[in-house]
């Protein structure tokens, strides 16, 4: 797929999918090829594997690798496929990436290099390396969250002018910056809401024309109903999922707070257990929920009307 494809089909519902394992923490192949066609026959636009959600810093490279060619073998061109390349060094992240336009990836995503914080313009570099190496487009991933910088709008504004870079990722919360990136660069940029759910709809109605979602992974009618409602301008419809889906992140909220860590990826996956779909448990460091948390969870997903009582 040609970059400027890419940047025109990179919208609606983009799922970051699980990485499925199985009880002895060994990938689980077969799981990931059912996920991959359970999210596209229940309408999700976009699979993004191998990002954060799907756990790739617990990946061996030759894990990431095959799990990038599975999503694409299996999805078979009927939508997108972008996987996270991303790594520590940009040696690696091009070497991810070439990879993943070998075995026939539509795009990649790329979150500045972590651990070490570069400088602005190092960050510049890394994505122009990466760019240069292949020919398809990329996803630049804005989270601070995991890179421990934010990439502003003066620096966003300098990668937009790199060819093959066309869309991104906005996963810094600051709706701000957010509003004012999509403002300002949305004509050459296709901008997605990184954060999920939670922020998509004040996104959608700035013009946002996507998002970002890692509950579609076992509820994906969710997350394709609040885009579609969001395309057809059903603000009404938008908020009321919204609203909806309430319970579940305040409950994910109350966990990071209580554990003082990220529990929405052991979350998406307990709930993936519930609802008998491959991905439990997560790979240590992440550590599965406790008993009264799944109890919470349970709740959480009756109220939201993911799992029946």
């Amino acid at each position: 797929m040609e970059p400027e494809e890419l940047k025109e089909k990179y919208v609606g519902t983009q799922c970051v999918m699980v990485t499925p394992f199985r009880k002895d923490y060994s990938f689980d192949e077969d799981g990931l090829r059912s996920n991959t066609n359970f999210l596209i026959e229940n309408g999700v636009h976009v699979l993004q594997p191998t990002g954060s959600t799907g756990e790739f810093y617990a990946l061996t490279m030759e894990e990431q690798k095959r799990a990038i060619k599975i999503v694409v073998d299996e999805a078979g061109g009927r939508v997108p496929v972008v996987p996270g390349t991303s790594h520590s060094g940009t040696a690696m992240t091009i070497e991810m990436s070439r990879y993943a336009e070998s075995v026939g990836a539509d795009g990649v995503m790329v979150v500045p290099p972590y651990y070490q914080m570069p400088t602005l313009e190092g960050i510049y570099e890394h994505y122009k390396a990466v760019a240069e190496s292949v020919k398809i487009g990329i996803v630049v991933y804005n989270n601070p969250g995991t890179s421990k910088v934010t990439i502003g709008l003066e620096l966003m504004r300098k990668l937009a002018e790199i060819p093959n870079v066309v869309a991104v990722k906005e996963t810094t919360g600051n709706m701000i910056l957010a509003l004012r990136s999509l403002a300002q660069l949305g004509s050459r940029l296709s901008f997605s809401m990184g954060s999920g759910e939670i922020l998509a709809p004040y996104y959608y109605i700035s013009g946002a024309k996507g998002h970002v979602t890692a509950i579609a992974n076992f509820a994906p009618r969710f997350a394709v109903d609040m885009y579609e409602a969001a395309a057809k301008k059903n603000w009404d419809e938008m908020i009321e999922i919204h609203s909806n889906l309430l319970p579940y992140f305040e409950l994910e909220s109350k966990l990071t707070e209580k554990n003082m860590g990220t529990m929405y990826i052991s979350m998406v996956k307990e709930a993936m257990k519930m609802l008998g779909l491959p991905g439990w448990p997560p790979r240590k460091p992440l550590l599965p929920l406790h008993d009264d948390e799944k109890n919470e969870l349970r709740k959480a997903l009756i109220k939201i009307g993911a799992l029946k009582k």
